[in-house]
């Protein structure tokens, strides 16, 4: 089984690793800053979360279920210059930063996995995620990230 951040010791220690990342870290591929970096990442939760809707594309249900499939079930990690949705780009549709600290302690906030049902959510792209399979792809988004800026 995989690394699962919705697990509360694994939780723990992710979030350990998040208090490890400094302002003015470097990063070790991509764009972003470290503060950009926390932004992205809450942006996916929120968008898991319904929170943050996604425009820039749209999958017919009957697709969803391929997708998910392809890069939930079968996925193969996270691979350095990976192209991300408009929503979660630094660039161009991506929540503004507000300070480090700010944008550490929402991130922070969007981990606990109190706000996660055991039933799992329905993801814009993906359909129906179980809470398995959402708490194992975050987790290796996180974790890509957080290698990213060397924590």
């Amino acid at each position: 089984m995989a690394a699962n951040f919705l697990d509360p010791s694994e939780n723990k220690a992710l979030i350990s690793r998040f208090f490890l990342l400094m302002p003015d870290a470097p990063r070790r591929w991509g764009t972003m800053t470290a503060g950009q970096m926390l932004v992205h990442c809450a942006d996916q939760l929120r968008v898991s979360r319904g929170e943050k809707r996604v425009t820039s594309l749209w999958i017919p249900g009957f697709l969803k279920s391929l997708l998910k499939k392809r890069f939930i079930t079968q996925f193969k990690g996270f691979k350095p210059g990976m192209k991300t949705l408009r929503e979660l780009d630094a660039r161009r549709g991506m929540t503004a930063p507000v300070g480090f600290a700010a944008d550490h302690a929402t991130l922070i906030r969007l981990l606990s996995p109190a706000g996660y049902g055991p039933g799992g959510l329905d993801h814009p792209l993906f359909g129906h995620l179980s809470a398995q399979e959402f708490g194992e792809i975050t987790w290796q988004h996180l974790d890509h990230h957080l290698r990213q800026f060397g924590v």
